[in-house]
């Protein structure tokens, strides 16, 4: 008994935390879905670590691990250095949590190790609902409730029961044999399972990538990717009998081409739809891939390592998606050809198992699954690889940046991030000043701006957060100055080598490299005329700025009678409550303006906020939602 509780609560534990850390990392790191990304990459890490000090170690050593830990607490964020995002991200998980959550990863392996039940794969499926029982309660219980330090204190009250609980585990365990009495496992078997759990543990993340890439990288959208990663092991290992591997085959055959398609289409696909075709693309390969596992798993006394060959193959993928895919592709293309090694690994163990037999068997399923594997790998390589007027396309930690040539009396060029535009500008020197998109000069930015330039005739001062292309440089007159703020040096490098706004401006224009919030709080009062805050991170603003201690910062730098534009265009989320919420804490009005499209002059359809200190018009009582640094959840703004 007291063997199961410290399984279930050590992985509640490690499953809760995730998210915490996840979350508070964030406004640290520009609120990239690559925080999450690394975020799983560390968490596959510590378990190959905790699975092979499981393998070895003994009981002293644990319960002096144990006591050692508990000097890690409480656990709160570090943040280090950020030279170099992927370093330092990782660098600060692992002077945060690193300790007590690499205790919590060995200590599922270790317990089932030193287990009396006859079947000690049955903690492993208790370790797995009680996994799941934390990302569920997360999005609904926990981020609603508490703010994150409340959160970080009950994990680290819970964890210092935990290390109570696992020592008097440890100290009721069998006793270790004398030698070991299982017999050597092949290397097809490490090698089989090392694979199996590399592109289950890499798809996970890919999938998470595409997820956040089309709404915007919250905690909810990280947990539904690893919630059905965790079904599928709960459904694999406990109910295997209930699942007809032939038509699991065949309905993957079909959903692994849906979800290349929905991911080419784009924009042209509804969210809703996106998610759901990737996440049930995700489940069916999770299924076929852990079914192979827990088909192939040894004998008890040989699960150390099968846990260790696992947790070798989750830090592969998670190495494969975190680190090598930026490098190695400028698209998301691990996301498909990790799809096809689905298919394709499991189709072949089942050939080599012998399960075919018949002619009609193995003719239907194999060309049902090598046309999946066909469109999987084939038409994102020839959509994002060789499509017409692709002028560049960039990737790294902030995700993928595309600059497209289009048109033929009228040529534009067009910055893309994943599927949102960041910028457009006309090529025709009659019109390559034109403000486009959504800065048009009848967009709330354009009307906006005007009205704050008009109210300093001698020369306004104008703070942008987020660069694109740098449009709102084009509304600059001789003695303004533009200053804007950008994250991720390839929009400027971009911006400055593809688009000529801001060598064109008639204002003096200044590009200061960082994340707008940091670097605002850091700098004097700067004394704006207007801040314009249009940075986007997938299809939304990150969501540390927009809360209430960022809208204070904001503040700090407007002049006496400054306004502040907030861009809030978006297809899944209704953000008009925060900013109004946001208004109503820093005593401003707050008025939406929206625009209709125009393609004739290259305007998008654009909905903005102006915050200023004029009276509240009538409209002034619509809903309002006030995020804090400490509580911000996306529940409430969902269409």
């Amino acid at each position: 008994m007291i063997h199961a509780g410290a399984v279930f609560l050590s992985a509640f534990l490690l499953f809760a935390i995730q998210p915490v850390l996840g979350k508070a990392l964030l406004p640290w790191f520009g609120g990239t879905s690559s925080v999450w990304t690394l975020c799983l990459l560390f968490f596959q890490s510590l378990l190959l670590a905790g699975y092979a000090y499981a393998h070895k170690t003994n009981k002293i050593t644990h319960l002096i691990l144990l006591a050692i830990s508990l000097f890690a607490l409480p656990v709160a964020l570090h943040p280090r250095d950020q030279s170099d995002p992927v370093l330092s991200l990782l660098a600060t998980l692992l002077f945060s949590a690193g300790l007590p959550c690499f205790v919590i990863c060995s200590t599922s392996p270790l317990l089932q190790r030193w287990s009396t039940l006859a079947n000690p794969y049955r903690l492993y499926a208790l370790s797995n609902a009680a996994s799941l029982a934390a990302l569920i309660s997360y999005p609904v219980l926990i981020e609603p409730l508490l703010p994150l330090s409340v959160q970080f204190k009950i994990w680290s009250v819970l964890y210092a029961l935990f290390a109570v609980l696992c020592a008097a585990a440890v100290w009721n365990s069998r006793q270790e044999p004398a030698a070991p009495t299982a017999r050597p496992t092949a290397w097809k078997s490490w090698l089989l399972w090392i694979m199996l759990s590399a592109v289950g543990s890499g798809l996970l993340m890919a999938t998470t990538n595409q997820m956040c890439q089309e709404v915007a990288s919250v905690p909810f959208l990280w947990i539904v990717p690893l919630v059905i990663y965790l079904v599928s092991f709960i459904i694999a290992f406990e109910h295997p009998r209930f699942i007809g591997r032939r038509y699991l085959g065949l309905a993957a055959s079909i959903a692994i081409p849906a979800a290349c398609a929905v991911s080419v289409a784009g924009t042209n696909v509804n969210v809703l739809l996106h998610l759901l075709v990737d996440s049930l693309a995700l489940l069916l390969c999770l299924m076929l891939l852990n079914l192979e596992l827990s088909m192939t798993k040894p004998e008890a006394n040989a699960l150390t390592r099968f846990y260790l060959a696992m947790a070798v193959g989750g830090t592969v993928g998670g190495v494969f998606v975190a680190l090598g895919a930026p490098r190695l592709f400028t698209s998301f293309l691990e996301f498909p050809i990790l799809l096809a090694l689905a298919a394709m690994l499991t189709l072949l163990q089942r050939f080599r198992s012998g399960e075919f037999k018949t002619f009609g068997d193995a003719s239907i399923l194999s060309r049902a699954s090598a046309f999946g594997l066909l469109v999987a790998v084939l038409v994102p390589i020839v959509v994002y690889d060789t499509r017409p007027g692709i002028l560049v396309r960039q990737r790294n930690f902030y995700g993928v940046l595309r600059v497209t040539e289009y048109g033929e009396n009228f040529k534009r060029r067009v910055m893309t991030h994943g599927q949102t535009t960041h910028g457009l500008q006309f090529l025709h020197p009659q019109l390559n000043q034109q403000p486009t998109s959504y800065y048009s000069r009848t967009t709330g930015v354009g009307m906006g701006l005007r009205r704050a330039l008009d109210q300093a005739p001698q020369g306004a001062r104008i703070g942008l957060v987020g660069l694109g292309v740098g449009t709102l440089a084009a509304y600059g007159r001789p003695g303004d100055t533009f200053r804007f703020y950008e994250i991720n040096p390839q929009v400027i490098q971009l911006a400055n080598q593809y688009f000529s706004y801001l060598s064109q401006s008639k204002a003096r224009v200044e590009v200061i490299e960082g994340d707008a919030r940091l670097q605002l709080a850091a700098e004097p009062a700067q004394n704006y005329d207007a801040i314009i805050v249009d940075a986007f991170n997938s299809d939304s603003i990150p969501m540390h700025l927009l809360t209430a201690e960022c809208g204070l910062i904001y503040q700090r730098n407007l002049k006496p009678g400054g306004r502040l534009l907030i861009h809030v265009s978006n297809r899944t989320l209704n953000l008009d409550p925060v900013v109004r919420g946001l208004a109503r804490y820093l005593g401003m009005s707050a008025i939406r303006l929206d625009n209709n499209a125009d393609p004739a002059i290259g305007m998008y359809a654009a909905t903005w906020m102006e915050l200023s200190m004029r009276e509240r018009p009538a409209g002034e009582s619509a809903p309002a939602v006030l995020w804090r640094d400490e509580y911000a959840s996306l529940w409430p703004l969902l269409f």
